[in-house]
């Protein structure tokens, strides 16, 4: 049996030996097909959400026309933002911070209003004081501190926690802000999905509902990975964020 931590060096030593320092682009290359069949422990599979619209796959490169990278001081002005912490590898995307703050973020720009958005993402034990999140920011990215309508839905934030075993749902609108718990190994594979209509906002965790609420966002939402850094609000540290896939569905669907 391996041990957590060697698991989380196994993983650095992995990612290093992929060779990919920085992001590789590729214009005109198509997109990759969205699977026929959505995973069995998704809410897409559970509640029959169809096809996705738009899905990220992560193979061998992410396209400038699909993603914002951030690169810019990190969340609050605490560290930075790099580009050159994001990370590509056997069909995933790694997301790595440094014990100095510098670490990654990228939103979608794939934008819509109402919809359901759904992710696969693995932690791994780590600093306390990062935050990874996977959220819905008005469009074109979470990269500043508080949202310009008032909206910000995370489906997935873990705070202080540096053994990654409570995820966390926030939902902020101008009625205020409401929440969820739940007590999960995130260092095994987890889906986590949001869906936001005009009756309200529904969150799942592995295609069951663990949050519900009247309100919801009303403009339009870009979906975004982060891993913010939040010194002095935890252990400090490294830490790495692990997500297989990224899909946008319609509301419709």
């Amino acid at each position: 049996m391996v041990s957590r931590s060697h698991l989380r060096t196994g993983v650095f030593s992995m990612v290093l030996a992929l060779a990919l320092s920085t992001l590789t682009t590729a214009r005109g290359e198509a997109a990759p097909a969205c699977p026929a069949v959505p995973d069995a422990s998704s809410a897409a599979a559970a509640h029959g959400w169809g096809a996705p619209a738009w899905c990220a796959e992560f193979g061998d490169h992410l396209q400038p026309s699909d993603w914002v990278f951030y690169d810019s001081p990190g969340h609050a002005g605490n560290g930075r933002r790099s580009s050159g912490q994001l990370y590509l590898g056997d069909g995933t995307l790694y997301l790595y911070g440094l014990a100095d703050g510098t670490t990654a973020g990228l939103a979608s720009r794939h934008v819509q209003t109402y919809g359901r958005w759904e992710t696969r993402i693995r932690l791994y034990p780590g600093a306390g004081s990062y935050h990874p999140v996977a959220l819905l920011w008005p469009a074109q990215g979470g990269g500043n501190v508080r949202s310009t309508t008032g909206e910000e839905i995370d489906f997935l934030e873990v705070i202080d926690d540096p053994e990654r075993q409570r995820p966390n749902f926030f939902l902020h609108t101008p009625q205020g802000q409401e929440q969820a718990h739940a007590e999960v190994d995130m260092t095994t594979w987890h889906t986590y999905a949001v869906e936001n209509g005009p009756g309200g906002v529904v969150g799942y965790l592995d295609g069951r509902e663990w949050f519900r609420s009247p309100n919801a966002a009303h403009s339009p939402m870009s979906a975004c990975l982060q891993l913010d850094w939040f010194p002095g609000r935890g252990s400090p540290g490294e830490a790495w964020m692990e997500v297989d896939w990224l899909r946008i569905y319609p509301m419709g669907s």
